[in-house]
């Protein structure tokens, strides 16, 4: 079958790994260079939880994608995953805290806030009426790496990768307009982020480009810094990076965006990222050395929308979104094989637009 992906980010990317290795012919098309940085999918690192708080929806993407990590990694010849602890945080109460607890596979009791200071030795602070979740299935994804092994690995099964590459909207039938050019597929999977709700108009309303920021901090001893997630109002995140630093970012912090006309970080910026490093921080050099703008592609809901063009149902939108799709990627080729072979899948029931909540008890308010 001719397969078609636009956008080749980390989903786009997986897909077109994927189809290529079940026998398809597929051409992915990228509209600027494939390790470009305008997306959802850049950058150095990522967090990988294996008992995400998002629902058991989640979780069971997360434990598959937990073996195929491992599988990718043999491929690329190197970790791709840093292992490590994580502390999921929030009020007392918080149901993401408690839906962490709860998906754990080992019982664990929660600790109050005032006792990670000691912990860490000082490195992280927690309100004293914090429950906190000490989580052990965490790691730290080379972002970046994986992007690069996929653009390598793709070819070798047989994809056709095509950078700088436009694609005309609207995308209403497996039929593409390339640089201007008319190419007929069999199907056509649009993972383009930011840029879908342009293919595909009729999905407009159903996601929202927000700008994010993220920081990079210097830190008095990286080897003792956990990943963090806390349910705040500002959704703060947090992670160990390559060179000693410590990343964090706002998952709530930032407006609305054309995704063609993203404002570089600023003063402001700076300033929302530094008074979270003062709170939580207190050992850090509370100015970011760095920082680097990011794309939110948002449900309403917050969950993934993967589902059939109302206009030709051999158009997919695959949006894994709303700040929490990295961690799921080496799935990703898997629910567009189930798609494309019509094969029933609770995943893509989930995702899909007929029973999106009511039937499978999926919740927002993701922190990542």
């Amino acid at each position: 079958m001719k397969v078609a992906v636009v956008g080749l980010g980390i989903a786009g990317l997986s897909i077109c790994a994927r189809m290529a290795l079940a026998g398809h012919e597929v051409s992915g098309f990228e509209q600027f260079d494939l390790m470009n940085d305008q997306g959802s999918s850049h950058g150095d690192t990522r967090i990988i939880r294996l008992s995400p708080g998002e629902g058991e929806t989640y979780q069971r993407l997360a434990r598959r994608a937990g073996e195929m990590w491992r599988f990718w990694e043999g491929l690329a010849g190197r970790p791709l995953i840093e292992w490590m602890g994580g502390l999921m945080a929030g009020p007392q109460g918080s149901p993401f805290v408690q839906s962490c607890k709860r998906m754990s596979n080992k019982p664990a009791a929660l600790l109050r806030g005032d006792a990670i200071h000691p912990l860490t030795r000082g490195m992280i602070a927690m309100p004293y009426e914090y429950d906190v979740f000490r989580q052990d299935d965490c790691g730290v994804i080379a972002a970046d790496a994986t992007r690069a092994f996929l653009i390598k690995q793709a070819p070798r099964w047989g994809a056709k990768l095509y950078a700088n590459t436009r694609i005309a909207g609207p995308i209403d039938a497996p039929l593409l307009s390339v640089n201007g050019e008319k190419r007929a597929f069999d199907a056509v999977i649009v993972a383009s982020g930011g840029w879908a709700r342009k293919l595909l108009p009729e999905f407009a309303g159903k996601l929202d480009v927000r700008r994010r920021i993220v920081g990079w901090f210097k830190t008095p001893s990286p080897r003792l810094m956990p990943i963090m997630c806390v349910d705040n109002e500002v959704g703060l995140y947090g992670m160990p990076t390559p060179g000693g630093l410590y990343k964090i970012g706002l998952h709530t912090v930032g407006g609305a965006v054309d995704p063609d006309i993203v404002a570089s970080p600023g003063e402001t910026d700076a300033e929302a990222l530094s008074e979270q490093a003062r709170l939580f921080l207190p050992q850090h050099d509370p100015t970011p050395v760095r920082m680097a703008r990011c794309l939110y592609t948002m449900t309403p809901d917050e969950n993934f929308l993967i589902t059939p063009s109302r206009a030709h149902d051999r158009v997919l939108l695959f949006s894994a979104c709303s700040g929490h799709g990295f961690k799921y990627a080496p799935i990703y080729g898997e629910l567009a094989e189930e798609w494309i072979e019509g094969k029933p899948s609770p995943e893509l029931e989930a995702f899909g637009e007929a029973k999106r909540i009511a039937a499978t008890g999926l919740g927002g308010g993701v922190v990542d």
